[in-house]
């Protein structure tokens, strides 16, 4: 009898439970179907769905958020009486990162005081400006729009080569999988980082995204701008693939250095800048280099300039090895002065005196010549006085046969 009555609470409780269950359920069924969303590049974006549910609706708002960024974007949006939702949203006013993983989510305010948030959604903000062409091999994917099939298969040459150059110079890895994406002009590039700020600046890594970015206007100089920027901007994403958070510690002279090394058609320029300012006494010193470039761009050049003489002196002394202490040495947390000091055993001013001996030694003694040349040309002054003084006494004095 009383194994039956266990039974039938038991069985009680089930239903009861069951019911309960069901009436939650009920109480909080609700379903949102979104359509991919739509969008005109750095202008609008535009989001739609269709939302069922039991529940009167008091609000529902958009959540977005691009992948590996903290902050979250909150939009409002309007719902007609069949539950149709729609949001549009001003990208010059609120900009995404191009080429970004985007998430976004719904959440739902119930007339009763309940919440309910949809599942998370993502798409990828691409450059739809452009009718891109695309050639690919196993590790690179190559986008451009102007140019034909050759400069396609162009890019992607220059793209393995400095690929096999950057592990050889370092022991890093290069991504896997990388989106190379050549834009005709600065403007149209920068145009797709609303962020990138110094409107000089011609290419740009986003090594998040596993996308670098590089403008290669026609003409004669494409070939060399494509052996420049690509090569600097793949190590930059190669030193943030191989360990993000000792990238992120990097002085700002050894980051920009170390892509500038790998470079196949260096900047022909800044050998002229390092020496002009050198003569000038206007280097600036490697530790205002550390932390950040100046924003003037006749000084950031400089700082380029110096960065990638200086970079590329100490691996001359030091080579791969060093070079390898130096990123283990940020990697670990060290400052900028503490890091070279650790790795090479000579602190960064030191460093700094001997690269500038080596490099401008010849500038060192056109300086010490013009700076001493006044001082020549007064001993001469006076040793001419004595001189003169006595060829006069010479021309004067009788000749022999005077006396005879």
């Amino acid at each position: 009898m009383i194994f039956r009555n266990g039974i039938a609470l038991l069985l009680s409780i089930g239903v009861l439970l069951g019911f309960f269950q069901q009436s939650v359920e009920a109480q909080t069924e609700f379903e949102i179907t979104p359509q991919d969303p739509t969008y005109v590049f750095g202008e609008s974006l535009a989001f739609r769905a269709a939302l069922e549910s039991t529940e009167d609706i008091e609000q529902v708002v958009l959540f977005i958020q691009a992948a590996e960024q903290a902050d979250l974007e909150i939009f409002p949006v309007e719902m007609d009486r069949l539950g149709n939702l729609a949001s549009n949203i001003d990208l010059q006013v609120s900009p995404l990162p191009g080429f970004a993983d985007i998430r976004y989510w719904y959440q739902v305010n119930t007339s009763s005081g309940e919440t309910f948030q949809s599942p998370v959604y993502t798409f990828v903000y691409q450059d739809n400006r452009y009718e891109w062409e695309v050639v690919s091999d196993e590790q690179f994917n190559i986008h451009w729009y102007t140019g034909d099939l050759d400069f396609g298969k162009e890019l992607l040459n220059v793209t393995l080569v400095a690929g096999r150059d950057i592990q050889e110079l370092l022991d890093v890895f290069v991504p896997d999988s990388l989106d190379v994406y050549a834009y005709e002009s600065v403007q149209d590039m920068q145009a797709a980082l609303p962020s990138v700020g110094s409107y000089w600046i011609a290419g740009h890594a986003a090594p998040m995204q596993e996308v670098i970015l590089v403008s290669l206007p026609p003409g004669p100089d494409q070939r060399l701008e494509m052996e420049r920027q690509i090569p600097h901007e793949l190590m930059h994403a190669a030193l943030n693939f191989t360990d993000a958070h000792a990238y992120s510690n990097f002085p700002v002279w050894f980051n920009e250095g170390l892509a500038s090394l790998v470079e196949l058609y260096p900047d022909p320029e800044y050998a002229n800048l390092t020496k002009n300012a050198f003569e000038a006494g206007e280097l600036i010193p490697m530790i205002a280099l550390c932390q950040s470039f100046p924003s003037d761009q006749q000084l950031a050049r400089l700082a380029y300039a110096q960065s990638s003489s200086f970079t590329k002196f100490l691996y001359d002394q030091y080579g791969k090895t060093g070079f390898n202490r130096m990123m283990a040495a940020y990697a670990s947390g060290l400052s900028c002065e503490r890091g070279i000091q650790e790795a090479l055993g000579s602190g960064l001013e030191s460093l700094e005196q001997s690269w500038q001996r080596a490099n401008f030694a010849g500038v060192t003694l056109g300086i010490a010549l013009r700076e001493l040349l006044p001082w020549l040309l007064v001993l001469l002054a006076l040793l001419a006085v004595p001189l003169v003084m006595i060829v006069i006494v010479m021309k004067k004095r009788p000749a022999r046969s005077d006396y005879e």
